[in-house]
């Protein structure tokens, strides 16, 4: 997900929706509401365009990477 220091993720929620629409079908737990707090947390302070990757394990945990572009 594309990172602007000033606008944040763009489309944030339609990445959010993908990517519970692709845990339903693999059958991960995912919690939306903890996602979005961990990228905010994970791109806070940020001050360069970055992207964002979020990597989801079965039992929902998840690892964010900030690099940037």
């Amino acid at each position: 997900m594309d990172f602007d220091p000033d606008e944040g993720i763009p489309d944030l929620e339609d990445h959010l929706d993908g990517l519970k629409r692709n845990a339903d079908r693999q059958g991960f737990k995912f919690d939306r509401h903890a996602a979005r707090n961990e990228l905010q947390a994970a791109t806070f302070g940020k001050t360069r365009r970055s992207v964002a990757r979020l990597l989801l394990s079965p039992t929902g945990a998840m690892a964010i990477e900030v690099r940037p572009l």
